[in-house]
């Protein structure tokens, strides 16, 4: 493909290249404004076991991506170079490749790299080595020939630095960055290979729908709302990070490794033993969809039954499968998080959306007005938290405490919620009385105890832990500050009495 701008003289060449052809072009450059090479071992793994799986499948071709060359005509001379605008990092990863395996022979690197590259450089030339010894041993040539000949990139070649530019910000986002989770969405498609397009299509429908959930349809100027965006900065990510006794701080792109593990179909079988339980469960769940589903009845989350969104067989801090089984999972918290968190004024659960709305996002009632304000629950606007819950420390807080009631009820259903919603808020709201500040930072270590009972507890009276823990609570952890603003929920919190 050419395209010529009209107005600018510019022009834009892109052709299919394979790995060893565009190696072989000597006049790559890395200009001085790129930053230096970065890549970790786990991005150099990626794109090494991407290469492997794609040739254990038998795929004639794979495309590795995109670069995107600045044409850098040099003043008064003949000469020029082809300078990496984007593409940088997978094409330095690669040069290590060719320079460890000597497969093109009679050439040489034109990259030069500054001193700032040379530690993650050394790095990943000895993680290559050591990872073509342990995973591809005596299949190596096949291995690296078919990376040379087999795998290829659309490579982009603009005369204009400012188009470059502006190609290289619409390739990453369209001039913004792209919320990191979105950056998941490309990667478990291209993991559903076995899978219809129609499929891969309904699985792509799905994410969007979640990104723009409308639950006010009836309010027409009220935005709608990126679920996808909420779960994978508190709900999935940090409750994941907790549940190992880790601080859990904001997710970010270079945490979406948390929501990568590996695929599991007849083209991809087990490598591994400890990958043995999800080929069992991708075996399982094959089985159960075409044979047990209308027998075999599995335990409901929510008492009166969970509907066709809900997979019975996934958990929070599962090990992630690529693929369909990555969507499945993610559909299935959508739709539990909308149920416990935003559809506040149905039936299901409505002992704990009834305490969730007047103890996290409505503080402005006392024991007269109780039973009038729990009512407004059911109106649709509910879902959001009411000046002073709405408060930054606060909104911390809660987004803890939901987590911790996510995970009780994906692990326990119904009944280990309803049994201990009320003294887990006691536990990490009493924060709110000890502080007249609450950080985010603070709250990133906050939950780790609590996560860690219900992670380990086998049954429901292993969870008896959490009462214990509430039972210390007094009178001693309250300062007298009046954050809260609500005699009855404080008396409530330090255990004075249980009110409401």
């Amino acid at each position: 493909m050419e395209k010529q701008d009209s107005n600018n003289s510019s022009k834009i060449q892109a052709n299919i290249i394979t790995v060893g052809n565009l190696l072989r072009v000597n006049n790559l450059c890395i200009p001085p404004y790129q930053r230096p090479y970065r890549w970790t071992e786990n991005n150099v793994r990626q794109l090494l076991e991407d290469v492997q799986q794609s040739m254990n499948a038998g795929k004639k071709n794979y495309r590795i991506g995109s670069v995107i060359l600045y044409n850098n005509k040099k003043e008064n001379t003949l000469d020029n170079t082809l300078d990496i605008v984007d593409g940088q990092q997978r094409l330095t990863t690669l040069f290590l490749l060719w320079k460890l395996c000597g497969v093109l022979e009679g050439y040489s690197c034109p990259l030069s790299f500054g001193s700032e590259s040379y530690e993650s450089l050394k790095n990943n030339y000895a993680f290559i080595k050591e990872w073509l010894e342990e995973n591809i041993g005596n299949d190596k040539k096949r291995y690296i020939t078919y990376i040379f000949d087999a795998c290829d990139f659309v490579k982009i070649v603009v005369d204009d630095l400012t188009e470059a530019f502006q190609m290289f910000d619409s390739q990453n986002g369209r001039g913004k960055d792209l919320e990191a989770y979105n950056l998941l969405k490309a990667y478990h498609i291209r993991a559903m290979e076995m899978e219809s397009r129609e499929e891969k299509i309904r699985c792509d429908k799905r994410w969007e729908e979640a990104t723009q959930y409308d639950p006010t349809s009836k309010i027409k100027v009220d935005p709608n709302i990126d679920i996808l965006k909420q779960l994978f900065n508190e709900q999935l990510y940090r409750s994941r990070v907790w549940s190992r006794q880790e601080s859990a701080g904001e997710f970010s792109k270079k945490h979406i490794d948390e929501f990568k593990g590996f695929t599991i179909d007849k083209n991809h079988p087990a490598m591994f033993p400890y990958q043995n339980p999800q080929l069992l469960q991708y075996l399982t769940a094959k089985f159960y969809d075409t044979i047990l589903s209308g027998t075999a009845a599995t335990k409901n989350r929510f008492e009166y039954g969970d509907n066709e969104h809900i997979n019975p067989f996934v958990n929070v801090n599962q090990q992630i499968v690529n693929g369909k089984d990555f969507f499945d999972y993610v559909e299935t918290y959508v739709e539990i998080y909308k149920q416990m968190f935003i559809n506040i004024g149905t039936y299901q659960l409505s002992e704990f959306k009834e305490f969730y709305y007047t103890h996290c996002l409505n503080y402005n009632w006392n024991e007269e007005t109780y039973s009038e304000i729990k009512e407004n629950r059911k109106m649709d606007w509910a879902f959001k938290p009411s000046w002073p819950a709405a408060r930054t420390g606060d909104s911390y807080l809660r987004e803890a405490y939901k987590s911790l009631v996510f995970v009780l009820f994906d692990k326990f259903g119904e009944k280990g919620l309803n049994r201990h919603y009320k003294n887990l808020y006691r536990l990490i709201y009493s924060k709110r009385l000890q502080k007249s500040q609450v950080r985010y930072k603070y709250v990133a270590d906050l939950p780790c105890e609590f996560f860690k009972i219900i992670v380990n507890a086998k049954d429901l009276a292993d969870l008896a832990e959490i009462d214990k823990n509430a039972a210390k609570l007094s009178q001693e952890d309250y300062d007298a500050t009046d954050k809260i603003n609500n005699q009855t929920i404080i008396n409530f919190i330090i255990g004075r009495n249980h009110g409401n």
